[in-house]
């Protein structure tokens, strides 16, 4: 692993013994400006009868700097190793606790195990001077407790065959949002959701306790943002509760596939983010794009941006190259209330058989979605030939060398004056202006003129209100 560097040299230890039911231990070192996203383990060891482990973390020029922050267990920090992750909070926090019941957010109650342990830290920003850091670690000896219990959402709300509304992108305090779960929950369902997907950064400690709290009939699908520095972030959606993806990676280990394939294990889809998402306006997302399941095109806030724009140029591109890869619009959203970044907005609106776990991930799947600004938007767009009738996400057969398919495509709920877009693999097809927040389309799209045909709805300023997944023409 290039990028990762256990600490023996610049590292200086202390042990401080303080009363009989406690031990504290001091650990301290310096980063030079090259550590840049290079991973640092500061071991150090627990005897038997410690019940809890409080971590406090200290650095200079802090807001200038950032030191990323959690902790593996004794059982082992390579990669991959799930038993040994109990936590991770990245930049969010300086300071987290752990013992048999509960934990800081971001981290994995249960009981602590004498052996060695290790605190990972790794600047994700950091100046030209470096940082000096220190780690103070208590270790509480006591009573062992009860462990804890995982509680994890129920994974099937009801049976009926619909279109749910859902958010697949977003923040609590369980990595660097500014809410609780509970919260998160109230704003989703008045923010007219079916369905959220939880994706804190590279911890499932969310995932493993959604059940205590009350849902109101709102499901809530398991994910992580796997957050990999240097190389972009992409969320894995659909996982079993006590699934953790792994992210410590550079594309040179070459390793990707593997831990896509634990989310295909679990049912799940793997998402690039916000692929446009740095200043330079560029794409920094490192990885084989073939290899993922799907794009968010639409990022966060309910005002359309560039970067938006460049990210369904992108998608659009990989579509004509015939790669079917699915687009989803989501919040990101890390601050509650009534800001500029609410839940909901946009939203993917998904046909599924149920509003379930499977069926949801099964709906996802197929391409069978499209993203709204918010939950006033209503669309459908059907394809026509003959007899056969194809809806987003599906396949028609156009295999007559002439003819027309016939194209219906209606909207309800978009602002005034906004225009519906039919685009197929060589440009725009077909436009039409909406008389109101409403319309109804009919268009006329020859056979064998282009592999796929979707809709664009834009506001009379250009931004996007609504976006479908393709039908494919073949």
């Amino acid at each position: 692993m290039k990028f990762i560097l256990v600490l023996t040299q610049l590292l200086l230890c202390s042990i401080v013994l303080h009363a009989q039911d406690s031990l504290r231990l001091n650990s301290s070192g310096f980063i030079p400006a090259e550590g840049l996203f290079k991973l640092v383990y500061v071991p150090f060891t627990v005897p038997e009868g410690v019940t809890e482990i409080q971590v406090k973390e200290t650095y200079s020029d802090k807001g200038k700097n950032v030191l990323n922050l959690g902790i593996y267990g004794p059982e082992g920090y390579e990669l991959g190793n799930t038993a040994g992750f109990r936590g991770w909070s990245g930049g969010a926090k300086t300071e987290f606790f752990i013992n048999a019941v509960e934990a800081s957010t971001g981290y994995v109650p249960g009981r602590i195990k004498a052996g060695t342990w290790n605190i990972l830290i790794y600047p994700s920003t950091i100046t030209a001077e470096g940082i000096d850091w220190q780690l103070d670690v208590t270790l509480i000896k006591g009573v062992e407790k009860e462990s804890f219990k995982a509680s994890p959402a129920p994974e099937v709300v009801n049976n009926k065959q619909g279109w749910y509304r859902g958010d697949l992108h977003m923040h609590t305090f369980h990595s660097d949002g500014k809410r609780t779960q509970q919260k998160l929950l109230q704003e989703a369902k008045a923010n007219g959701l079916d369905f959220i997907v939880s994706t804190e950064h590279n911890t499932n400690s969310a995932s493993l306790d959604w059940g205590q709290y009350k849902t109101d009939k709102l499901l809530v699908i398991n994910g992580e943002e796997v957050t990999t520095t240097a190389f972009g972030h992409w969320n894995a959606i659909g996982l079993n509760p006590t699934t953790w993806i792994e992210w410590r990676y550079t594309l040179e280990d070459n390793v990707i596939a593997t831990y896509l394939n634990q989310v295909k294990a679990d049912g799940g889809l793997a998402i690039i983010n916000h692929p446009f998402y740095n200043e330079e306006r560029i794409n920094n997302f490192g990885f084989d794009v073939d290899l993922f399941d799907g794009i968010e095109v639409w990022n966060g806030h309910a005002k359309w941006n560039q970067l938006d724009d460049m990210a369904v140029k992108w998608w659009d591109n990989l579509l004509r190259q015939g790669k079917k890869k699915i687009a989803i619009a989501a919040s990101d959203s890390h601050t509650p209330g009534l800001s500029d970044n609410p839940v909901g907005s946009p939203q993917t609106v998904v046909q599924a058989q149920a509003l379930s776990r499977k069926q949801i991930m099964a709906g996802l799947r197929a391409g069978k979605a499209y993203l709204a600004q918010g939950k006033d938007i209503n669309l459908s767009l059907t394809a026509k030939l003959g007899p056969a009738t194809a809806g987003i996400g599906d396949t028609l057969a156009t295999t007559s060398p002439s003819g027309e398919v016939q194209v219906l495509f209606a909207v309800k709920g978009a602002p005034a004056n906004c225009v519906a877009t039919l685009i197929g693999e060589e440009g725009v097809l077909a436009t039409e202006k909406a008389k109101g927040g409403s319309l109804n389309a009919s268009w006329r799209v020859a056979t064998g003129s282009t592999k796929y045909i979707r809709v664009e709805v834009r506001n009379m300023q250009g931004d996007m209100v609504a976006l479908t997944n393709p039908i494919w023409l073949l």
